[in-house]
């Protein structure tokens, strides 16, 4: 089976989770900073064709979300099923670029083959996540912040490989998709014993892992589904120039935000054990009360922004937006990441909550964004974690005091 710590751990010391943390910045960094020098070397015209092709296919990183947090969830929970979590794990993270690849070999010689082979990376960058999150569930989070640091040198190096070499796009994503994919065999190493990815699970229990996959996964993708929602709008209703706005301010709510996500995501081995029994009700109560002042806080914001709008600018409107958007985000994915490691009901009304905060921002951008632009859009990201507490706090019930086990 996959080597897990025989005792309740302890919490991560603070030395390993700032290791942590500067592994995964530096990629961040690296990965937004290559951008600006592309750009730099090959001019606006050649460098959207590589924007381009990233831009629409960055998504698909997210979808090892779920086959993530479960490694991170159901490993320390059912050590003796952790073989068959970590195969089904790695085996639904590789689908996206299993398909990436075969499209890559289909589009060869094609202009359209940059989408492809970005979407390639994209998936690579998931399954390198998915690979690590099992050293980190097996006590050993260096893998992570070594792999991730050393990543990021390797994708500032590709920038001087591209302007030595005289790569275009494709060829630079091609050797991005590569790189990563190399990073990523090199951080298997040791994950997890042949033999225990071997085992033949009981019948049922990769169903019941891929469903618990699928509820883990839905609340970042979606998130980002719907940040995508509002940019269409500002498109269709002929504000394209108004995305900029939306951009900046995005861009500092999405590294706070990557960083919140992050740091739960640290602690939850931890947590989806203490996370039971006793624990789980423990913890159910306080995203109850989370939910509460993220309600009150959400209705306060869009309250107040109603109120202020004839007297501020735009740009005005959405500083103070995004004071209220930064907060209440985090708040809402703590209650969240605490009702998805509590118990199975739990993580069915987390998956539901982050469904109906999307379609909460489906509805509400198409009614306002058109007329109001950017400080419109930011409200709608407020309202839709308001509609998101709202709707959860009842599926809660005040007399939730059982929890299953995952």
């Amino acid at each position: 089976m996959v080597s897990t710590p025989a005792a309740m751990p302890t919490l991560p010391a603070v030395r390993s989770v700032v290791s942590l943390v500067v592994g995964r910045g530096g990629f961040r960094i690296a990965y937004h900073g290559i951008a600006l020098a592309l750009l730099a070397i090959w001019g606006a015209d050649v460098f959207a064709v590589y924007a381009s092709a990233v831009g629409a296919t960055a998504w698909i990183a997210l979808l090892s979300s779920g086959p993530e947090k479960a490694v991170l969830k159901l490993v320390p929970r059912l050590p003796h099923t952790a073989g068959a979590v970590v195969r089904t794990a790695l085996l639904t993270s590789a689908v996206p670029l299993v398909i990436a690849v075969l499209m890559v070999v289909a589009t060869v010689g094609s202009a359209a083959v940059v989408y492809p082979l970005a979407a390639a990376w994209s998936a690579g960058v998931g399954l390198m996540t998915v690979i690590v999150s099992v050293h980190r569930a097996a006590g050993r989070p260096a893998r992570d912040s070594r792999g991730f640091l050393l990543l990021a040198v390797l994708l500032a190096a590709s920038v001087v490989v591209a302007a030595v070499g005289g790569l275009s796009p494709e060829g630079q994503l091609a050797f991005l998709a590569v790189i990563t994919l190399a990073m990523a065999a090199w951080s298997a190493r040791g994950a997890a014993p042949i033999a225990s990815l071997r085992t033949r699970p009981r019948r049922g229990v990769t169903a019941a892992i891929v469903r618990s996959e699928l509820k883990l996964g839905l609340y970042e993708p979606l998130g980002s589904a719907a940040v995508g929602v509002l940019y269409a709008v500002l498109a269709l209703s002929d504000q394209r120039d108004s995305s900029t706005t939306l951009y900046l301010a995005l861009l500092v709510s999405s590294v706070v935000g990557s960083c919140t996500l992050y740091l739960l995501r640290i602690y939850q081995p931890v947590s989806s054990l203490r996370l039971r029994g006793a624990g789980g009700q423990a913890g159910i109560d306080i995203a109850r009360r989370l939910l509460v002042v993220a309600l009150l806080a959400g209705a306060l914001g869009c309250g107040l922004v109603v109120a202020v709008a004839g007297q501020l600018s735009a740009s005005v409107l959405v500083v103070l937006l995004l004071c209220f958007e930064i907060p209440i985000h985090a708040v809402v994915s703590l209650a969240l990441f605490i009702l998805e490691n509590s118990g199975r009901r739990e993580l069915n009304v987390a998956a539901v909550s982050a469904v109906t905060q999307f379609g909460a921002v489906v509805v509400l951008a198409a009614l306002l964004v058109p007329a109001h632009g950017p400080p419109a859009a930011l409200w709608v990201l407020v309202a839709s974690y308001a509609v998101l507490a709202a709707s959860t706090l009842p599926r809660l019930g005040i007399n939730s005091r059982t929890t299953q086990k995952a």
